[in-house]
């Protein structure tokens, strides 16, 4: 498998095939943007586990959260797993939606409206004088030409500081990934399967205001746990990307996770965490179900899933174990091998 990215993070992943160089430029906010690992040559790649019972298979792709920006990448193994395969089944979902598409589009201003503080107040009105002192140094930090932060909800605000940061240290969400994949999918005339599972309003207004009703402690929670440690956090998933990247699957299994990301559950923010809760296992439960349907009907099928999910113990992987699949690590047999 052929690799070429330029992977923003702090050190190397694989000794010998990183080179390192040192960037003039102007400061940025965290060190982790100082270097440049550039990745060439022949690499294991992203790791893919493999899911089995009879002849049948399920390759799945473990994607970060967060990726280098601009992260262009050529995979072979997956390209030929994806050309090998029947079908391509996306990550799950969970969303709302308001069932009338008229009072949907008349509904935007709203939304856009509900992710503001209501009256007009800002998050120095809201927040704790130690809290809103730090996001006012985060953001004067991180972006500081993005004034209307400052009228932001909470949980809102954590996330589009948290992004602004990410991009400062060269990261981005993983949708490049997606994209590519797709793209490879459809060049091979693989069916898509999508698992989403929808939480229906009548219109957009009854949405909204569950959307006024989250919880204002727990948004807070999010935001203080989005700042803290920031430059720690992006360094982190510097490190997991370029880990990815290489296929480092020992460094992978000993990243700590982002601490934010329990605190910033939409469970724990929603105005009924319970329902939320239960929706989030129901929509595995469908993904598994399409998971055991394709991998009955089809020889080959690919998949992907976010990468802590299937680091978790009680994640899906183990699901699949205990209904009788044969589950092997990437470290174990690479595909290469597997598919002659």
């Amino acid at each position: 498998m052929i690799w070429r990215a330029l992977l923003l993070a702090a050190s190397a992943a694989v000794p010998g095939a990183i080179a390192q160089e040192n960037v003039d430029s102007q400061p940025r906010p965290v060190d982790v943007v100082e270097e440049e690992i550039q990745v060439l040559g022949k690499l294991p790649g992203p790791p893919l586990w493999k899911v089995t019972r009879g002849d049948h298979v399920l390759w799945i792709l473990g994607t970060p959260e967060l990726v280098p920006d601009g992260l262009r990448w050529q995979s072979d193994s997956i390209e030929h797993v994806l050309a090998q395969s029947s079908e391509y089944l996306t990550s799950r979902a969970v969303t709302v939606r308001a069932s009338n598409p008229v009072r949907v589009v008349r509904g935007l201003r709203q939304f856009r409206r509900a992710r503001r503080i209501p009256d007009r107040g800002t998050l120095d009105d809201l927040l704790p004088e130690d809290l809103y002192q730090l996001f006012s140094e985060t953001r004067l930090r991180y972006a500081p030409k993005q004034d209307d932060l400052e009228r932001l909800r909470p949980n809102v605000a954590a996330k589009e500081l948290f992004d602004s940061a990410a991009q400062s240290a060269g990261l981005e969400r993983w949708h490049t990934i997606h994209r590519a994949i797709e793209k490879s999918a459809r060049k091979h005339r693989v069916k898509e399967v999508r698992t989403v599972l929808s939480k229906r309003f009548k219109d957009s207004t009854d949405l909204l205001d569950e959307m006024e009703e989250m919880s204002a402690g727990a948004e807070q929670t999010c935001l203080q746990a989005r700042l803290q440690g920031l430059d720690a956090q992006l360094e982190a998933h510097a490190r997991l990307a370029a880990a990815w990247a290489v296929g480092d699957l020992a460094s992978l299994r000993a990243h700590p996770g982002d601490p934010s990301t329990e605190a910033c559950d939409p469970r724990r923010l929603a105005p009924d965490p319970e329902e939320m809760s239960q929706m989030e296992s129901r929509s595995w439960e469908l993904w598994l179900e399409n998971a055991e349907r394709a991998l009955t009907d089809n020889d080959s099928t690919f998949a992907i899933l976010p990468l802590k999910d299937l680091l978790r113990p009680d994640g899906p992987l183990s699901q699949f174990r205990e209904r009788g699949y044969e589950v092997v690590e990437p470290d174990e047999t690479p595909p290469e091998r597997q598919q002659g």
